[in-house]
């Protein structure tokens, strides 16, 4: 079972970036569409688990297919450099918190920190998300909590049959950065781990977007701000504390993961680590500077549908490579009886 926890938390951690831990991205994708938001959850999740189990299942397929198909490794690397990109600018945002010389101190340890478990590759990234995602889980729940009993108001809004529109941008574009991450993982897993590990990711991740969803509904004056679950923490500074290490947590989880996803596809198409970090790394940390809220709003939806793209081509690719086997197995047959 340590196998499956372990690949559990690194799902996990690829999913609970700074939107995720933030409130915004929940907000964007669900909280808007008023009560049907619930549903657009459950059906998220629902898809989240046969994504996860499909992709683990197919891992050697999907990694032998990014070696060999660069314009699918462009369209992942161009959402991923997005992704990144608002995890920096999450990052950033916290930092803003301390003086002009502390920031930049800490930015330059973040980017120094960040090559350093690029570099270390797919171990070191398991290691950490099995250390900070099980604090994670258990701080952010103690946010929520207490974000729940801070004044609810519990407003109506409208029913808005969006949501179903924008439920499965929500798990492209999530999923479509995690691709190399699960496919990755899944290479070590047998066919038991590989369900236990779809399904106890699923419903972790459908425990927090439902309980986060009911915090932001019943909060609406959060709703403008960059960073909402910070916002309503805001006048007690240890919850405050409490939710800032969440958001931290899930910034830099998420950003080891997009990072390692990008270096590893762009030296499959031009061999060049130096290259591979820059565009890793460096291009999303400048990208940044155009800021959290921007990012979210106006370059997720476009990075999710470029998401759904991909997902789609490979799902394609998983029945097409299915009927060549069983055509294979069934001519196979037939030989044997004419044979006999």
């Amino acid at each position: 079972m340590k196998k499956v926890w372990t690949t559990v938390f690194l799902l996990f951690g690829t999913i609970v970036g700074s939107g995720f831990s933030s409130g915004k991205e929940i907000l964007v994708f669900f909280s808007r569409f008023g009560e049907l938001s619930y549903l657009y959850i459950v059906i998220a999740c629902v898809l989240f688990f046969l994504l996860f189990y499909l992709f683990l299942s197919k891992g050697k397929f999907v990694i032998d297919k990014l070696e060999k198909l660069k314009i699918v490794n462009i369209i992942l690397v161009f959402i991923s450099i997005v992704f990144t990109a608002s995890m920096f600018a999450g990052l950033k945002s916290l930092f803003m918190f301390s003086n002009s010389f502390l920031y930049i101190i800490l930015c330059a340890l973040l980017l120094l920190f960040t090559v350093f478990i690029t570099l270390k590759g797919m171990g070191m990234l398991e290691k950490v998300t099995l250390v900070l995602m099980p604090v994670c889980v258990f701080i952010f729940l103690a946010v929520l909590i207490y974000i729940c009993f801070q004044n609810p108001e519990f407003t109506v809004q409208a029913k808005s049959p969006f949501g179903y529109f924008y439920c499965p941008l929500y798990v492209a574009l999530n999923f479509s950065t995690s691709t190399f991450i699960v496919s990755k993982a899944g290479r070590e897993l047998n066919k038991k781990q590989t369900f236990f590990v779809s399904l106890f990711s699923s419903l972790l991740l459908l425990a927090f977007l439902l309980f986060a969803n009911f915090a932001l509904r019943t909060h609406v004056d959060s709703h403008f701000a960059d960073m909402p679950f910070l916002y309503l923490c805001q006048n007690n500074s240890f919850f405050f504390v409490l939710c800032y290490v969440v958001i931290l947590i899930g910034c830099l989880t998420t950003l080891f993961s997009l990072c390692l996803t990008i270096k590893a596809s762009v030296e499959g198409m031009f061999k060049g680590e130096v290259l591979g970090i820059f565009i890793a790394i460096f291009l999303p940390f400048l990208i940044s500077e155009f800021g959290f809220s921007k990012i979210v709003a106006n370059l997720y939806p476009l990075a999710s549908v470029l998401g759904i793209s991909v997902l789609l081509f490979f799902i394609y690719s998983f029945k097409q490579t299915d009927k060549r086997i069983h055509g294979k197995r069934q001519n196979t047959k037939n030989k044997s009886r004419t044979h006999y």
